[in-house]
């Protein structure tokens, strides 16, 4: 059976007053709806 890899217990998100404590199956440092946030904020913008 493969091993699944997994990120340390207890981590905080990074995101500025954000006190979600992270999945071990996250390997991210902000948490899904931060990073979707995140994401958002760094798409392109198309000029038409």
């Amino acid at each position: 059976m493969k091993k699944v890899k997994t990120s340390s217990k207890g981590r905080i998100c990074r995101y500025p007053r954000c006190k979600h404590i992270l999945s071990i199956y996250n390997h991210e440092d902000y948490c899904h709806v931060h990073l979707d946030r995140l994401m958002q904020d760094y798409k392109p913008k198309v000029v038409k």
